[in-house]
């Protein structure tokens, strides 16, 4: 048997990596992620975790799945964009979503898409 050697296909790659099951598979993961998200949130009152208006002022929140091509490839965007109401500082109202995940001089950093992320990881 004669030896065989790997051809790389750059423009079978590059379909493959857009292709509509490319995308498919990007937003499971995606959603993978989210549950996860969603059940390791802290829930003061359910805004960050699942999109709840319950505390007065805030708005938004819940994690969201963002499946697209990007840039030629199949991605996922997995984002949650918690704000609290606008004030004078924060006309578009103050990212509490980021302040949930990073952290800042009132809230603990909590990472919880960070953890959700790494968790991705048990499941694939």
């Amino acid at each position: 048997m004669a030896d065989v050697e790997f051809q790389e296909d750059r423009a079978g790659i590059a379909e493959m990596t857009r292709s509509p099951a490319m995308l498919a598979a990007m937003e499971h993961l995606g959603d993978i992620v989210r549950i996860d998200a969603e059940a390791t949130a802290a829930v003061d009152t359910g805004a960050y975790a699942f999109g709840l208006d319950g505390k007065p002022g805030v708005t938004g929140g819940g994690f969201t799945v963002d499946p697209q091509i990007r840039r030629g490839v199949a991605s996922v965007v997995v984002s949650n964009d918690v704000r609290s109401a606008p004030s004078k500082n924060w006309p578009e109202g103050y990212p509490y979503g980021v302040a949930q995940e990073f952290g800042n001089e009132y809230v603990t950093a909590r990472h919880t898409l960070g953890r959700a992320l790494d968790a991705l990881s048990t499941h694939i």
